[in-house]
Order: C-alpha cells, then structure tokens, then sequence
C-alpha cells in the first residue's frame, strides 16, 4: 500500500495541495499535520508509523515535509528499514528506496552522519583527556557555594528562633529542602 504524509506549519498554511499530489500519485491513504517540523511529537507522522506494514511505501510531496534534520532523516529511514517499508519523495527523486540509486543515496547520508557522530565523540574524548593533563577539575563543583551557606543559615535561624517549619524557613530564605539537609548534614 501507497501511504502519504503531509504537513503544513501553521493552520495559515494550505495542506490541501500536497494531500491532492499524493493522491495523484497513487497514495491509499494519507496522514497529515498542522505543526512545526521541529516538533517531535507530530500525532500524524506517529499515526501513520503505527500503521505501516510491511512493503508499504511512504510517499510525502517533499523531504523537507517528514524530516527535521539529517539526523532525524536517518533515524526515521533506520524505522522504515525495520519495518520493512519503502520511502519517496514526489519532488526529490534521488529519495527514493524503492530504487537502488535511492537506496545508495540514503546509505551515504548514513554513513555521513554516523562519521559526524563518531568526530563529535572523539572531539569530546579528546577534550577530556587534555583537561585531565592540565589537572583541569571536571565534573560538579564539590561543596556549597558561598550564597546557598548563607540561606541556609538564615533558614536555620528561622527554624530554630522564630519557631517556623523547616518547609516555611526553606521558602522564606530562598533554598530547596534539599540543599538545606545537605548542608546541614556536613555541619
């Protein structure tokens, strides 16, 4: 089955052009959405992964209309893979996993992510370790600072002189319950 998407941003926008294409070229059934690509939690495209079966093709007017990023671009191939189900895009030909030059595309925009990936953890590991050879502290700061040390004796003084709960002087001096047993805890 021939299964499109289509999104529009804002309901200013008309999704009704792209729904009559995708049908044009053959969609069965069609999900739709009124939201930001950067959105995550588009119900349509949620819908309509929920819904595909195997050898199914998803269709979608433009790439830019399912995709937020390259990323996001790979992670969602990944699913139609696992799923076993096919991908086009009506106006982006060389997006098209039901042929082997579409598929061969799609594989180097994997392996270009995965190697961005990999540079991004190297950057970091290298990051780390030179750091580490500058005796660079790394992590959370050990102990209070001096700010958190003075709410919590003001929130003390309140507990213990002018008879308020712990919660009440927490609130009153500005600090969590918890900063206040932690601190209080090391004195």
């Amino acid at each position: 089955m021939t299964v499109g998407y289509a999104r529009v941003s804002t309901s200013d926008q008309n999704i009704s052009n792209q729904v009559e294409i995708l049908k044009e070229n053959g969609c069965e059934k069609i999900f739709t959405d009124i939201a930001s690509g950067v959105r995550e939690d588009r119900t349509g495209l949620t819908e309509m992964l929920s819904y595909l079966r195997k050898n199914d093709i998803i269709m979608v007017y433009k790439t830019d209309r399912i995709f937020r990023s390259l990323k996001n671009m790979i992670e969602l191939i990944e699913k139609f893979n696992e799923k076993g189900v096919l991908f086009k895009s009506i106006t982006e030909p060389a997006f098209d996993t039901t042929s082997a030059n579409g598929k061969f595309i799609i594989q180097i925009f994997g392996a270009v992510a995965e190697f961005e990936r990999n540079l991004i953890s190297e950057r970091t590991k290298s990051g780390l370790e030179g750091a580490r050879r500058r005796k660079k502290l790394l992590g959370r700061p050990k102990g209070s600072t001096q700010s958190s040390l003075e709410k919590y004796q003001y929130a003390r003084h309140l507990y213990d002189n002018k008879n308020l709960s712990i919660d009440k002087a927490c609130t009153q001096a500005g600090i969590s319950k918890a900063t206040f047993y932690r601190i209080d805890k090391l004195s």
